[in-house]
């Protein structure tokens, strides 16, 4: 992205399955700079293809897909679990990184969540996804007590956030 210029109107909506293999070139643009740091079992856990999107959202996990105009800039996917709502496969683009679309995604899964009724909204990450982490923590993430978790060889750790109620402040 250009700097002084005017940036497109950012808008986040729900994915098609149409635009499945648009959200999986998302993911391995946005993680190719750290592909090296997973294992090749992670790595192909983490990259989910076309199909495994399409599939995702045939089983009704909500994916949804960000816009910095007309282009594709991100995506995140949240399904329901008894704790939570679960939110995985977060991407931007490392073009449009610092122009708030990691937290629009966010805000767009948090609506969601609250609307289905959860209080709490949980994410799993790596410890090497400083930024991520970083946009995490400033959204209000915490990290979980409880021991890392074994990801095909690669630490992974849980955060957690709570949710107001639908409909009230906070």
């Amino acid at each position: 992205m250009e700097s002084g210029t005017a940036l497109p109107m950012l808008q986040v909506r729900r994915a098609a399955v149409g635009q499945a293999a648009c959200i999986a070139f998302l993911l391995r643009v946005a993680f190719a700079e750290v592909a090296g740091q997973y294992t090749p079992e992670a790595l192909a856990a983490t990259l989910v293809d076309a199909e495994g999107i399409r599939r995702r959202i045939a089983e009704g996990t909500a994916v949804w897909i960000a816009f910095l105009g007309d282009q594709a800039v991100g995506t995140v996917s949240a399904f329901d679990r008894p704790e939570g709502l679960h939110l995985r496969s977060m991407a931007v683009h490392p073009g449009a990184r610092g122009h708030g679309v990691g937290r629009a995604l966010l805000a767009a899964a948090e609506r969601f969540g609250q609307e289905r009724g959860h209080t709490r909204v949980f994410l799993r990450t790596t410890p090497f996804l400083h930024a991520a982490i970083a946009l995490y923590s400033r959204t209000g993430f915490t990290l979980c007590l409880g021991p890392e978790r074994d990801f095909h060889g690669v630490p992974l750790f849980e955060m957690e956030k709570a949710l107001a109620a639908a409909g009230r402040a906070g």
